[in-house]
């Protein structure tokens, strides 16, 4: 072996034995970061965390600024609870002010994956529960103010698909007061048969942006007597326009209805009744249009267009003006008997005796009413 090549071996070994010997001394010296690490982490956490190890109790600084120098009491009532899962409770802050909290706790494992403690983090939920209960207040002045009305009020959650019902929507609806109804299922399960395709047609063009107001009246399933309610609501939406919740008023109409109904057959009856009198039957505007002329008085005229047409519209000039005077006579010296020659389609004239009326309407104005009997005529 020449003297170069042995030189070369000796430097080869020699640093691979630095390398070694470096190597051993790091292993020997090198002290563990992870756990450096992982309090560095805890004590910087915004969130006031804790956990307990064995029997060492730790918070980090975050804990120690909420809840100074009660921040053993707030530990000691941290062990009075079950340590999984989430608590809601009250902690008293430095400031001596008590707040609503949630902790949160998990478990601690050591390195053989035993349970040696466990940890936990705390939040400050107080403004939400002041939140909450302002909401809930608001509701119940708003569920007073809606039964002071006889309204029921319901509430749609529909990314949740739950839904809220008044004690009232439940009354209505025929609910048991322990029943709690929580689905738009349980209104919709109540719409009468009949009315159950136009109900889902107008809820669904609502959701989709059709309408500004849902509002529908629908009869309730096996109800006994038939009842009848109007439902109203408005979708609120999102900034990509979806409807994600609907709140709305409910009101039992059966009453409403059978009103209605009834001033419906004898708005007919009186209909029928004057459609078939053998005189001429009239209502119009003073100088004005015609607002009704019965079966008996379109005949005489030859069945001829007379819907918003005036007096000088529908007879020769000098018919014309006599009736307007005999309007006159009418609303201004209260002379409500008059004669009248009205033309026939054949050109006869025809006299009739002419019994006026003046009429009051809701918005202030007045009409006149009257009817023509013709002279010659004989029951």
């Amino acid at each position: 072996m020449s003297l170069t090549t042995f030189l070369a071996l000796a430097a080869l070994l020699s640093i691979i034995f630095f390398f070694i010997t470096s190597f051993q001394r790091a292993k020997r010296t090198k002290k563990p970061s992870v756990s450096y690490e992982n309090d560095l982490v805890f004590y910087t956490l915004a969130l006031p965390s804790f956990y307990k190890k064995e029997s060492q109790s730790v918070c980090n600084k975050a804990f120690a600024q909420a809840f100074g120098a009660h921040a053993k009491e707030a530990l000691a009532h941290i062990e009075t609870f079950p340590k999984k899962g989430s608590v809601t409770t009250e902690l008293t802050f430095d400031n001596d002010v008590r707040k609503s909290v949630q902790i949160s706790f998990s478990t601690l494992f050591g390195q053989e994956n035993t349970p040696i403690g466990y940890s936990g983090i705390i939040v400050d939920i107080s403004s939400f529960q002041k939140n909450k209960e302002s909401l809930l207040h608001q509701k119940e002045r708003l569920e007073l103010a809606l039964e002071g009305n006889d309204e029921a009020f319901w509430d749609w959650d529909i990314q949740t698909e739950s839904v809220f019902f008044s004690p009232k929507w439940k009354h209505i609806m025929g609910y048991a007061p322990n029943e709690t109804p929580s689905t738009l299922s349980s209104w919709l399960n109540l719409v009468h048969t009949k009315d159950m395709a136009v109900v889902n047609e107008r809820l669904k063009a609502h959701l989709d942006g059709k309408s500004d107001i849902f509002s529908i009246e629908h009869r309730i399933r096996q109800s006994d007597p038939l009842q009848w309610v109007r439902v109203k609501a408005k979708a609120i939406r999102d900034k990509r326009n979806q409807a994600i919740r609907m709140v709305g008023t409910l009101k039992e109409i059966t009453y409403e209805k059978a009103a209605l109904q009834n001033t419906t057959l004898e708005n007919e009856r009186y209909a029928a009744f004057f459609e078939q009198l053998p005189v001429l039957a009239f209502i119009k505007h003073r100088q004005g249009p015609y607002l009704y002329l019965n079966r008996a008085f379109q005949k005489f005229l030859g069945f001829k267009t007379w819907q918003s047409k005036t007096v000088h519209e529908l007879f020769d000039a000098k018919t014309a003006d006599t009736i307007d005077d005999i309007d006159r006579l009418s609303f201004f010296e209260n002379r409500f008997h008059h004669t009248l020659e009205l033309s026939t389609q054949e050109g006869m004239l025809v006299t009739f005796e002419i019994y006026t009326f003046i009429i009051d309407t809701q918005d202030a104005n007045k009409v006149i009413g009257g009817f023509c009997i013709n002279k010659s005529f004989k029951l």
